[in-house]
């Protein structure tokens, strides 16, 4: 999804998160070390990599989240794979409305002599960042960079930066994609009377895009459907950074859905309104939730595909080896030799569309429980797509394998 909404209104204490170095004596381990990281800023370990000739260092990680399952996962990817590949990292905290000084601020005041690489997760002032520190190595996940890749964005001058490494966005980066697929789910669930609510379009513009794309999409399907699609409201319901309110279902169109669609992380925002207008009967019991992200909470966990949330659209948290990869590739001075410009990758969704693929998430995937033995960036992927062990890597390659099946949930069939 572009910048994960959840919890992104609160300010946080920047926390370190440092992984233990680990000095690598050639080709990468066989064996997963347990990485050794503090929440208090407590480091226990180098990350020179002076041992093997490759190059050590800090990355930062700018995170708009500081809990829940994407966050979980991003701490145990980073304690794994920093310590691999020899360096260590700190978890910084973006401002919570993506104010460019306020990113700056936390990069600044994060920011000392062995920092090499910058993971971030918003694109308030990017610009400034790259200006201020020109030697640092810059990707971005979960993110559209829609100012970066806007003709007349904020942030447009980084595009042709040769520091800035690319983004992999949190599912689509065109909104009429996302509401395309939206709007085929409705369609293909056969309801006939649905509401959309949404995050902000300020700070999700794609989410604005996608609204009015399933409205033109379920207008076109009503002009030959046997039974049309209502869409109540002439806009969305726009949830400001937090639940829908309870008089949302006083409204008498709102009574008797038969689902909503969330351009949200519609699990924290709409599942637990909705599932007391139900328990209350004022919204009607059949009522569905088809939404984007993924709560760990196992009462929510167990809902999916048999309770209210009918569907969910994951953008898939593994996604962040992208980083990794582009980082580490650069810092040891060994990026893709076919690698030429920086662009923003569409992400791939994990669509859980059943109990069935959503046991497959909690049994087969690292994303609920953060366990990394589970991920699909196991040593041999990082053998195949890091330069410093393959020479031979291409970007076209690598492109391909983060655009493709390897990150949906036929993985973890």
């Amino acid at each position: 999804m572009k910048k994960v909404e959840e919890k992104n209104m609160k300010k946080f204490r920047n926390v370190t998160k440092k992984a233990t170095a680990a000095v690598f004596a050639g080709v990468l381990a066989l064996s997963v070390l347990t990485g050794c990281s503090t929440a208090d800023g407590g480091s226990s370990g180098g990350g020179s990599g002076e041992a093997d000739g490759t190059v050590g260092g800090k990355i930062l990680l700018m995170s708009n989240i500081s809990s829940g399952a994407m966050y979980d996962y991003n701490v145990a990817f980073m304690d794994k794979w920093t310590q691999e590949l020899g360096y260590t990292y700190e978890i910084v905290y973006g401002d919570s409305a993506n104010d460019p000084a306020g990113n700056l601020n936390a990069v600044k005041n994060a920011m000392t002599s062995d920092v090499v690489g910058l993971i971030v997760m918003q694109d308030g002032g990017l610009v400034d960042i790259m200006t201020e520190y020109p030697e640092l190595y810059v990707a971005g996940i979960g993110n559209d960079m829609l100012s970066v890749y806007s003709e007349d964005g904020a942030n447009a001058a980084v595009a042709d930066n040769d520091h800035f490494l690319g983004s992999v966005a949190g599912g689509y980066v065109n909104g009429e994609d996302t509401g395309k697929m939206f709007a085929q789910a409705i369609i293909d669930a056969g309801y006939e009377k649905v509401a959309i609510c949404m995050s902000p379009a300020f700070a999700y513009p794609q989410y604005a895009v996608a609204d009015q794309t399933i409205r033109e999409e379920i207008a076109s399907y009503n002009e030959t459907a046997d039974k049309p699609v209502e869409i109540v409201d002439d806009e969305a319901t726009v949830l400001m950074f937090k639940p829908l309110d309870d008089t949302f279902f006083n409204e008498p169109q709102h009574q008797d859905l038969d689902a909503i669609i969330g351009l949200c992380g519609g699990q924290q925002f709409i599942y637990p309104v909705l599932s007391n207008a139900i328990a209350n009967g004022i919204a009607d019991p059949d009522t569905k939730l088809i939404t984007l992200g993924l709560e760990n909470a196992s009462d929510l966990v167990a809902d999916v595909g048999t309770g209210i949330v009918q569907q969910l659209y994951v953008p898939n948290f593994e996604e962040i080896f992208y980083c990794i990869a582009m980082l580490d590739n650069a810092i040891q001075g060994k990026q893709y030799s076919d690698y030429t410009q920086s662009e923003v990758l569409d992400g791939v969704y994990v669509h859980i569309l059943s109990d069935e693929i959503m046991s497959n998430i909690e049994n087969n995937s690292p994303l609920l429980d953060a366990d990394m033995s589970k991920s699909i960036i196991t040593d041999e992927v990082a053998q195949k797509y890091l330069t410093r062990y393959n020479p031979d890597a291409t970007y076209a390659e690598f492109r391909e394998f983060m655009l493709s099946d390897a990150f949906s949930e036929k993985a973890y069939e």
